[in-house]
């Protein structure tokens, strides 16, 4: 592992903080609380701060069911569940077996990770030749006609 200067560290954390998305890419992960860079957070590592893996998903809001570790990482198992049949050896699902959670009809809490998707979502454009459309809906002729007599 490769530590960044102190003051480099402490810009890259602060932005990183603030979207926490952006800590997780397609070869690494970065810890949050030191600014390591790993394939996966252990357990290991986050118990040397204090945390287990639920705390600290929580405290940096990410979804609970996020996995710590980079996306290529995540395909090589999602590879070897599927070459192993693991999904047909997992019986249980709790949605299926407990009435009380069908009843909540998929209400939960929502994360930072969630809140900031969204919102990206919703400000997302594209632009047309300069004609702003948002991503909610297709563009319709006018718009384009608008756009190429500009």
């Amino acid at each position: 592992m490769i530590m960044p200067a102190p003051s480099a560290l402490d810009g890259r954390l602060a932005t990183l903080l603030a979207d926490p998305r952006l800590a997780v890419t397609e070869e690494a992960i970065v810890c949050l609380l030191c600014g390591g860079t790993f394939r996966q957070l252990t357990n290991t590592h986050l118990r040397g701060h204090g945390l287990t893996a639920d705390q600290y998903k929580g405290r940096f809001g990410y979804n609970r069911r996020r996995a710590l570790m980079c996306g290529a990482l995540r395909r090589v198992y999602a590879e070897r569940a599927l070459r192993t049949e693991l999904a047909a050896r997992i019986g249980w699902r709790p949605i299926v077996q407990l009435p009380a959670l069908r009843r909540l009809g998929g209400m939960r809490p929502t994360t930072l990770e969630e809140r900031l998707t969204r919102a990206e979502r919703r400000s997302a454009v594209r632009r047309i030749r300069g004609v702003v459309i948002p991503l909610n809906r297709e563009p319709h002729e006018k718009d384009l006609v608008e756009a190429l007599v500009d």
